[in-house]
């Protein structure tokens, strides 16, 4: 089997890298940056999201502050490649969104939107099914049941455990609505004229993957694509987030 290392650059993580390496070769396994069967990923929930875009099943090892889907400690390093190597592991599949926009397209984890470029206010319309609406604020963000443990967490305090998505309403403006839940559904998001023209970021799991301006949108849909994660002990996001500490 053919592993591929992703870790988070820091003095504490390097030991463990090397750690997996040592014990990956004892055990048979080939490290390959090309063509791996295996994605580790060595660090907290931001290296989680570079592991996702490799498209692979993803075996996750602890390192960072935060890694609320993180499921494997430093010390169970030769635990989990033993049993990665038996087959020994509880598959786990988690539901991507697909983000259009001008300049082309995105798979997304946890959450993409529209927000602020300029110190003011934005006017974003969100259209679904049949609903349609305008929300005044610093954006607009949909969010996937996994992406509501982060920065939608950090707005509305509400945690997604179920198939569904998250609208995230950022600071909005006279409004006492913070989020909605909806099905798992498309989305349009679209900056709608206040009378000049204005600017806006299109964001996709933390990153900014375009510039719109008023009248320009992105489109939201769920991905045919999901996240496999090999799972080697009981990973609780809920028990997680109650029990974080800084």
């Amino acid at each position: 089997m053919r592993l591929k290392i992703i870790s988070k650059k820091s003095p504490k993580v390097e030991p463990i890298v090397n750690k997996i390496k040592e014990t990956a070769s004892s055990l048979g396994f080939t490290l390959d940056e090309s063509e791996p069967d295996v994605i580790l990923a060595v660090g907290g929930d931001g290296t989680l999201l570079k592991a996702v875009s490799y498209g692979k099943p993803i075996v996750t090892i602890k390192a960072g502050r935060r890694g609320f889907l993180m499921d494997g400690e430093p010390d169970e390093i030769g635990n989990i490649l033993q049993r990665l190597a038996k087959g020994d592991y509880l598959v786990q599949e988690y539901p991507l969104l697909r983000a259009t926009h001008s300049r082309g397209s995105v798979e997304v984890f946890n959450e993409v939107g529209i927000l602020f470029d300029e110190p003011e206010s934005i006017l974003v319309s969100v259209n679904y099914s049949d609903v349609s609406f305008i929300s005044e604020g610093d954006g607009v963000l949909i969010s996937t049941p996994q992406g509501s443990t982060g920065w939608s967490m950090s707005i509305t305090g509400v945690y997604l455990g179920v198939d569904a998505l998250e609208v995230t309403l950022v600071s909005p403006i006279l409004s006492p609505v913070k989020s909605l839940i909806i099905p798992r559904t498309q989305v349009r998001l679209v900056m709608e004229d206040k009378g000049y023209e204005q600017r806006a970021r299109v964001v996709a799991d933390g990153e900014i993957v375009d510039l719109i301006k008023t009248g320009e949108g992105l489109l939201i849909e769920p991905s045919p694509k999901r996240a496999v994660i090999y799972r080697f002990f009981k990973s609780d996001p809920v028990r997680g987030l109650l029990s974080w500490k800084r």
